[in-house]
């Protein structure tokens, strides 16, 4: 059957879904040898052997069938706990839905909430995820500018002028994947009332809260007004190195997550039973492990904003949280895929490119991650300051330091 006739059959959104070129970019890295990445969010620290012990007594027991849609009761239970004390809330197990990871948590809060043609709201420049899930979803993405000029945090006049009459969602990251930016207070207020005002769902991305260099974390949720219509979504795969094992959560009012459980369910049913018990591992088992590896990602984030600050194409928003830093490139009159092919040739390093990865706003950025090994990440430095020093910047720079 020709490739026209099927096109007539499948789901219009999906086919216009853009397919984000990462195999493209793995591809190209693949032909240089000795490559080193700095592209992937993604800890390098193994799971901490008491989490996987977990996973293996689980196996053992024969915790291997399916489990609640909304995932096993102890696990809810202990999230529930954790997150009233973060949110100064009384949560119980109740306000908790497992899901795969916190991509599957958004997916299911947006499934829930949003129908055909409904705008929702998203920070950009933007984790793709957030694209995959609006479109998926039926919604239309309608992108909020992060003012560079003012530390990536949200322009409140420009979100105040972008919700209209069709918005049904807003989606709050903080800290930030790619710019690793913390929301101020200011700045949450003054979404916390737009919210407010519009009747607004709120999906507060809160993976990396505990990734957090410079100020202090607040939840959105924890704002007047906020508790009764947001879903606070979070993962275990950053702060316990658990990326492959596919386990995050979603909180929020009952009502909304009986809702989030039914659109979780017509995913996969459940999450693995293995991986939720090697999670209850990992909030009630020693915190050490991922007490070192903060602390190791703050030496590393000092390790590389003081270079990407000394190089002159690049002006730099310092993170303040995240493992990631988000230079601007403009400088260097090259496009950021361009500069991707620049530094995988000339230095051997793998970054991602501002675009098509994190939307338009993306463009003349370029995200390094620092979750690599600390001898790696200063072998990439050098190298990078090397072949950035063959480079002229083709117009003026600016400091922006902790702007």
């Amino acid at each position: 059957m020709a490739l026209e006739s099927w096109n007539m059959k499948l789901s219009g959104r999906v086919l216009s879904t853009e397919k984000l070129s990462y195999l493209e970019v793995t591809k190209m890295a693949k032909t240089v040898s000795d490559a080193i990445y700095l592209n992937i969010g993604e800890p390098d620290f193994p799971t901490p052997p008491h989490i996987v012990e977990a996973a293996k007594q689980a196996m053992d027991r024969g915790d291997t069938r399916y489990t609640p849609d909304e995932g096993i009761p102890e696990l809810r239970r202990v999230i529930a706990e954790k997150e009233s004390e973060k949110l100064g809330l009384d949560l119980s197990e109740e306000n908790v839905v497992i899901t795969p990871g916190a991509t599957g948590g958004t997916y299911a809060a947006l499934m829930a909430s949003v129908e055909l043609g409904d705008e929702v709201i998203v920070p950009s420049p933007y984790y793709s995820g957030f694209y995959y899930a609006v479109q998926m979803t039926g919604g239309t993405l309608v992108g909020v500018r992060q003012a560079e000029e003012r530390g990536f945090q949200i322009d409140a006049s420009e979100l105040e002028q972008k919700t209209s009459p069709k918005t049904k969602a807003m989606i709050v990251v903080s800290p930030n994947n790619p710019t690793g930016a913390l929301l101020s207070e200011d700045t949450l207020k003054r979404m916390a009332e737009i919210a407010c005002e519009r009747d607004l769902l709120v999906v507060s991305d809160e993976v990396y809260d505990q990734f957090v260099f410079d100020g202090e974390f607040r939840s959105i949720a924890t704002l007047p007004g906020m508790s009764e219509r947001t879903v606070v979504i979070n993962s275990f795969s950053k702060t316990y190195a658990m990326t492959g094992w596919r386990i995050g959560y979603a909180v929020g009012p009952e009502e909304i997550m009986e809702q989030v459980a039914k659109a979780s369910h017509s995913t996969g049913i459940c999450v693995n039973s293995i991986a939720q018990y090697a999670a209850l591992a990992a909030l009630q088992g020693p915190q050490e492990p991922t007490k070192k590896m903060l602390e190791t990602y703050r030496i590393r984030r000092k390790l590389l904003t003081d270079a990407l600050k000394n190089i002159p194409q690049f002006s730099l928003v310092e993170p303040q949280g995240a493992f990631f830093a988000f230079p601007n490139t403009s400088a260097t009159g090259m496009t950021s895929m361009d500069l991707f092919k620049y530094l995988l040739n000339e230095a051997r390093v793998v970054v991602l490119p501002g675009y098509p990865f994190f939307g338009t706003e993306g463009e003349n950025h370029i995200r390094f991650s620092y979750a690599t090994s600390t001898n790696g990440l200063r072998e990439a430095i050098e190298r990078i300051m090397k072949a950035m020093s063959k480079l002229k910047s083709t117009s003026p720079t600016f400091r922006r330091g902790n702007a």
